[in-house]
């Protein structure tokens, strides 16, 4: 260990827009301001969504966009040996593969393995004989569901959970909600909204025929799709889009800075995710801003909505059904009102980010002294 600084090395495969990007930031964020560490973070592409990361107190470095994924091994072996970290923390499944061969030469180095961060229904077997490798050889593996633990199944005496942290900074001072409104053509009164990622694994095709079978009970709704997509997914990002120009009350917006203000705007946040959630940022995004929940009762998603109180857990309903919970919703502001405020006050017990920066610091101080 450096006799000033806990070096820490990070290692994720991007700062795209997501859930377990945002979270590192989080992280990142939390640990710049205590000033105990020195603080690395090693990705594979350059450039991300996260502008927040240039204010911090920490060195970014990116691998070369190598097409053949055994020099990745060796060119973070260098990385590695240069800095020489006390700790690496990896935040995904292939990141964590790539450094086990420097934590197997280099005993003394500490890896904090944080890649389980969905439940998916079923792990293919290639990927259950990785995952047991590097389980195995993590000094300890972090998960922000128990649903997570349960689909991945780790070793459990050197397994935890960690709930996601939202830094609350970051719902203050917002946009003026009139502003935000001319800005993206909110010209109806009220409006539901989605935030996640244009791929397979987030149903935004549910979500919009959803906006269709209300259209038949209501006309003064706007179902909003935000996220941003990679090339891979632009297919399917199209798909979306042909059905936003045949429907319009149904919108997409491909991806903005200003989530935290637009979501503030609306009444009523959706997440329907198919193959399962750990932590959902944009779940706890519309918890912290006040709004019900409408999600999958699947993975770590009901560790968080509870039917009834703060939003309603949906399995294998129509869109027809979910659109008349919708409607019903929209139509009793009082129910909405404490279904907001229940889930205001779920955050703000247990999702803050001095909660989450203090058990990941926790975490390392005991691999530390172990």
């Amino acid at each position: 260990m450096s006799q000033n600084k806990i070096k820490i090395l990070f290692f994720i495969g991007s700062l795209k827009s997501g859930g377990k990007e945002r979270r590192l930031v989080e992280l990142l964020t939390y640990l710049s301001e205590t000033k105990k560490y020195q603080l690395y973070l090693l990705t594979k592409k350059n450039g991300g969504f996260f502008e927040k990361i240039f204010d911090l107190d920490v060195e970014w470095i990116t691998l070369s966009p190598i097409k053949v994924k055994y020099n990745n091994f060796i060119e973070f072996y260098k990385v590695a040996r240069k800095i020489s970290p006390d700790i690496i923390h990896t935040w995904g499944s292939m990141q964590t593969f790539t450094v086990l061969p420097y934590i197997l030469i280099n005993k003394k180095v500490k890896l904090v393995n944080s890649q389980i961060t969905s439940a998916p229904p079923k792990i293919d077997f290639g990927g259950k004989i990785i995952n047991k490798i590097s389980f195995h050889i993590s000094n300890v593996n972090l998960a922000n569901s128990h649903a997570g633990i349960e689909v991945f199944n780790p070793p459990l005496k050197k397994s935890k959970v960690i709930y996601n942290g939202l830094n609350f900074a970051r719902f203050e001072d917002l946009i003026d909600p009139i502003l935000i409104k001319k800005e993206f053509g909110i010209d109806k009164s009220k409006v539901v909204i989605m935030v996640a990622s244009f791929s397979m694994n987030k149903d935004y095709e549910r979500f919009f025929k959803v906006g269709i079978a209300l259209q038949e009970l209501r006309d003064d709704v706007l179902f909003f799709g935000v996220g941003y997509y990679d090339v891979g997914d632009a297919k399917y990002y199209e798909r979306c889009l042909d059905l936003c120009k045949i429907h319009k009350n149904l919108r997409v917006i491909p991806g903005t800075s200003k989530v935290e203000s637009l979501v503030n705007v609306c009444d009523i946040g959706v997440l329907f995710s198919p193959n399962g959630e750990g932590t959902s940022n944009s779940i706890l995004e519309y918890m912290a801003l006040g709004k019900p929940v409408i999600a999958n009762d699947a993975g770590g998603t009901k560790e968080i909505v509870k039917n009834g109180e703060n939003g309603y857990l949906i399995n294998n309903e129509s869109p027809e059904q979910i659109a008349e919970k919708i409607n019903g919703l929209l139509n009793n502001k009082a129910i909405m009102d404490l279904m907001g405020e229940n889930s205001k006050e779920r955050i703000r017990q247990d999702f803050s980010l001095s909660r989450m920066g203090r058990e990941f610091e926790k975490v390392y101080f005991e691999i530390l002294k172990s």
